[in-house]
């Protein structure tokens, strides 16, 4: 007589178990929502990154370098080869773009600050503030007055989600415990559709954090937003991060490009890109790493504080539908009615005990030159975001 497969069906029912995240604090005593909206303030003023690897879509990849100032000024590139491809610059006063793919006609774009900028760089809808903020270590959040909904250890991804609503947008951020502290890594926004979430605007995911200086910095972020048939994904390998560069310091008289490793000739990558530039591959590893599960969205490395990187930045059904088991949610977790449990607190005003959000610094007298592009020998095409 063949034995039942009780063994097998325990040991499943214990591995699943297993794979649950105990929170890092008593019953009711979890962090305050003030608490956490202050650990999604930006952790540093500035950053050159001179080595990245950046895969988009998971196939296409490149090589990205880039500066970043507070509160919102950038300027980077993507290249294979030695041949640039795409850089774009933009700050306070507007966005200056070199293109050399073939989404669009190639030439030199510029125009008023836009978030369509940062998609002809990587491939993305997120706009220029949240770009900023995410390479300097810290969270988009929403604009303010906005609510707090609910907030909620996930057991099952192993981090503090507080999820927000302003008029226009629904916000879940996302916390790990990470050496006793509350540390960004990830979130979700949706466009609001009453009192429900609406559409998905991008999923954001940091893997790896590490400590540089007083900072928690990822060594890989993923974003991703939706796209026709799946995600358009990009995701981004830190090799190397200065944090305390030159060109931040140079602020007061308009900054230099002497030491900052950016040429504003026409070409800072030396030549042209011929075709479309990427490396085109049909594996969607990391290069060099054989696969170790991360792109994909299985659980192949710890998250801070020793549970597994949630899986929300992994890839939907080719059929556009629900995602799979694993994927990232359509809502927050547990909200089968849009927003049940709500609190009502308005996180417009400083909390009640007087502590409050750094404010994000007031720019500059004049923005440093190394902020600006300009066209070389491309066509001037005008405003791309028109």
């Amino acid at each position: 007589m063949r034995r039942p497969p009780w063994p097998t069906l325990a040991l499943a029912g214990f591995a699943a178990v297993a794979c649950r995240h105990k929170p890092p604090y008593a019953p009711g005593q979890g962090p305050e929502p003030p608490e956490l909206l202050e650990a999604s303030a930006r952790q540093i003023e500035a950053v050159q990154v001179a080595d990245a690897r950046v895969v988009l879509n998971r196939l296409q990849r490149g090589k990205l370098a880039f500066i970043a100032m507070a509160p919102a000024r950038f300027r980077g590139g993507v290249s294979f080869a030695g041949n640039e491809l795409v850089t774009l610059a933009f700050h306070e006063e507007g966005y200056a773009l070199r293109y050399k793919l073939d989404a669009y006609p190639q030439g030199f774009y510029e125009g008023p600050p836009d978030g369509c900028a940062v998609r002809a760089l990587l491939g993305i809808d997120i706009d220029t503030e949240s770009l900023t903020a995410l390479v300097l270590g810290g969270a988009p959040v929403i604009d303010q007055p906005f609510e707090i909904v609910k907030q909620k250890w996930s057991r099952k991804h192993g981090y503090e989600a507080l999820t927000l609503r302003n008029a226009k947008y629904v916000q879940e951020l996302r916390f790990g415990w990470v050496d006793g502290t509350w540390q960004f890594v990830g979130g979700q926004m949706w466009q609001r559709d009453g009192n429900k979430t609406g559409r998905r605007l991008w999923t954001v995911e940091h893997t790896s954090l590490v400590k540089e200086g007083d900072a928690y910095l990822p060594e890989r972020t993923k974003v991703s937003t939706p796209g026709r048939r799946r995600d358009n994904q990009v995701a981004i390998v830190y090799k190397e991060r200065n944090i305390d560069p030159a060109f931040a310091k140079q602020v007061g008289d308009g900054g230099d490009d002497g030491d900052d490793g950016w040429d504003d000739g026409a070409d800072d990558w030396g030549g042209d890109a011929g075709g479309d530039g990427w490396e085109d591959e049909g594996g969607d590893g990391w290069e060099g790493e054989g696969g170790d599960g991360w792109e994909d969205g299985a659980s192949g490395e710890p998250a801070p504080g020793g549970s597994t990187p949630p899986a929300d930045g992994s890839t939907p059904p080719d059929d556009g539908g629900a995602p799979a088991d694993g994927d990232a949610p359509t809502e927050p977790e547990d909200d089968d009615d849009g927003w049940e449990n709500e609190t009502g607190a308005t996180c417009g005003a400083p909390p009640a005990d007087g502590t409050k959000k750094p404010a994000p610094s007031a720019p500059k007298s004049k923005i440093p030159d190394v902020f600006f592009l300009v066209p070389g020998t491309l066509q001037h095409r005008g405003d791309l975001c028109k």
